[in-house]
């Protein structure tokens, strides 16, 4: 999978739907079973390794927040927000591009 990743100050786009990983890795195992929270984890390293590079340091790499992409009708792609070493930055990994990010 191919990530859009953008630096930003700070994200609260639909901030209600922001929520850290655990909390969503939890729902999921209750509603689809392990191995759909083992999915959801293997996206999230995947999202954490494309996004960690030497002028980027993760703070959380290990729990993010996750917020959902509506994608076509049924399905959910999954965001992740992780805050940088430097204070007060954020990078955002998404599998959709957010071109309204890049100027943020």
């Amino acid at each position: 999978m191919s990530w859009f990743i953008y630096e930003v100050p700070e994200y609260n786009e639909d901030a209600a739907r922001i929520e850290p990983f655990t909390e969503l890795r939890s729902r999921v195992t209750k509603l689809s079973g392990p191995a759909m929270a083992d999915e959801l984890e293997s996206v999230r390293a995947n999202a954490a390794s494309s996004a960690a590079t030497p002028t980027r340091r993760l703070l959380t790499a290990d729990n993010p927040h996750v917020f959902p992409i509506p994608y076509a009708d049924s399905m959910i792609l999954v965001g992740f927000i992780f805050e940088l070493e430097r204070e007060g930055q954020q990078l955002v990994v998404s599998p959709v591009e957010m071109p309204w990010l890049k100027d943020a």
